[in-house]
């Protein structure tokens, strides 16, 4: 029978209610925006037979980049939306799997304007809503007369961010990071719980400036309040338990759905083959460069294995510091080292992001701490050979400690290079590993498994 037609079936059987009737809709919303949706049919129908289709209406905040919701929204030109808050992918990620699941959602992030006087908007779409909040561009130093945001720990963004908090009834906020979203959630009197994506202590020990040091101190006034605390890996769990007065539930950042359908290209799976018209590509998401996320040694061991390598190397830099012109070039260039096989693809949309990597013969994870590491979780899904920080914060939890990757010093230039010489060695064991990490990443980061887990701690929370 038919995904759909059963959905119909169980909707009759069971006497579905309000929250059953808009998952419905909801699938064929996404259905008619050219989305694969038989998995998700199929998992509604689940809930339904178990009889927990009842629907929510969540509130989300969080930095949320519109070109990560538009196919949530009813416009017909999203190319005039506003940036909103790039840099967290997987929060649109989320928000469709709830809508998908029959709730609805009202979202909440900044956007950096110098019209600061504007008030707060919101763009709709079926069972979705988004506000779009005015913050100032400059998080440290002075601008057009105005403090940088950490200087008063963002207390302007939080004004308007509460603004629009206000104006909507929502059931239970969901705050993403622990700073000025969480303040907010706080402050607003309703049912709430924050997400801890990564670790103030650790990212200020690495770049110790007055922004970390006053995030560090926003970050402990919001673990203070009590507020229900959840955290995307078993690393970020521990280093919060210390910290906050009641068990911390682990749930992993989601993945897309459609990422199921990415697979390393056939014509990568023998990494030992010579035919130079097929690179050897290692892959590099790394975003910035700067201490804890630690790119050069990745960039020197690449250069010595293209000395050594029999197949042709190619190395693809991907972030906003590694596009052409822009500050890794610079500093290469400062450091006379040669630019020949690396590629600065910069900052790219996540969807063509994805499908690069599918090329890919290794993602090289350089980063010293990670709370989780999207990165790497995709490459897992998509099946490509990953080389890792062994004491990288949550990397090593999320590749199962070394059995879905590879694990060594990233700060040892020849510790790399050992390991992707072990990629050409060993293919059967590195085959193994990937095959471990695919189905271990689709355990954790399912994103309708993982909506059922915040909807079980927000019942949690509201019973």
């Amino acid at each position: 029978m038919p995904a759909v037609s059963r959905f119909v079936l169980v909707c009759s059987q069971v006497g579905a209610g309000p929250g059953a009737c808009k998952g419905f809709m909801a699938i064929f919303q996404f259905a008619a925006k050219g989305f694969c949706i038989e998995d998700r049919v199929d998992y509604c129908w689940w809930q339904l037979a178990r009889g927990q289709a009842e629907n929510m209406r969540i509130g989300i905040l969080g930095p949320i980049a519109t070109a990560d919701v538009r196919h949530l929204l009813d416009l017909s030109d999203t190319a005039s939306l506003p940036l909103g808050t790039p840099g967290a992918p997987f929060m649109g990620t989320l928000i469709t799997a709830f809508l998908e699941l029959g709730h609805e959602v009202v979202a909440f992030t900044s956007e950096q304007t110098n019209d600061l006087d504007s008030a707060p908007r919101h763009v709709d779409g079926p069972g979705f809503r988004l506000w779009l909040c005015p913050s100032r561009p400059n998080g440290t130093l002075p601008r057009r007369g105005r403090i940088g945001r950490v200087w008063d720990f963002f207390r302007m963004e939080r004004r308007r961010l509460a603004e629009a908090v206000a104006s909507e009834r929502v059931d239970i906020l969901h705050a993403h990071w622990i700073y000025e979203y969480a303040m907010v959630a706080i402050r607003s009197g309703l049912p709430a719980i924050a997400t801890v994506h990564d670790v103030p202590g650790e990212i200020m020990r690495f770049t110790p400036t007055p922004y970390t040091v006053g995030r560090y101190m926003m970050a402990r006034q919001v673990l203070k309040s009590g507020i229900p605390i959840t955290a995307v890996s078993g690393y970020a769990a521990a280093s919060m338990a210390s910290l906050v007065s009641r068990p911390i539930t682990i749930v992993a950042n989601p993945l897309p759905a459609w990422l199921r359908t990415l697979k390393k290209s056939r014509q990568l799976k023998d990494p030992t083959m010579a035919d130079d018209s097929s690179p050897f590509i290692i892959a590099m998401v790394v975003g910035h460069w700067n201490r804890f996320k630690n790119p050069l040694p990745s960039i020197l061991a690449f250069l010595e294995l293209r000395k050594t390598l029999a197949r042709t190397c190619e190395l693809r830099l991907y972030g906003p510091d590694f596009g052409p012109g822009g500050k890794a070039e610079r500093l290469l260039r400062a450091a006379n080292l040669p630019l020949e096989g690396i590629k600065l693809r910069g900052r790219i949309e996540h969807r063509e992001l994805l499908h690069e990597m599918q090329s890919a013969s290794l993602l090289l994870h350089p980063s010293l701490t990670e709370s989780f590491g999207m990165a790497v979780a995709e490459a897992m899904a998509i099946g490509i050979p990953i080389i890792a920080g062994r004491q990288s914060g949550g990397v090593p939890w999320l590749l199962d400690e070394g059995r879905a990757g590879q694990l060594v010093d990233v700060k040892d230039t020849k510790a790399i290079c050992s390991a992707v010489e072990r990629i050409f060695e060993h293919p059967v064991e590195i085959d193994a590993k990937c095959e471990v990490a695919r189905n271990r990443v689709w355990q954790l980061a399912d994103p309708y498994a993982t909506a059922e887990q915040y909807l079980g701690v927000y019942r949690s929370v509201l019973a």
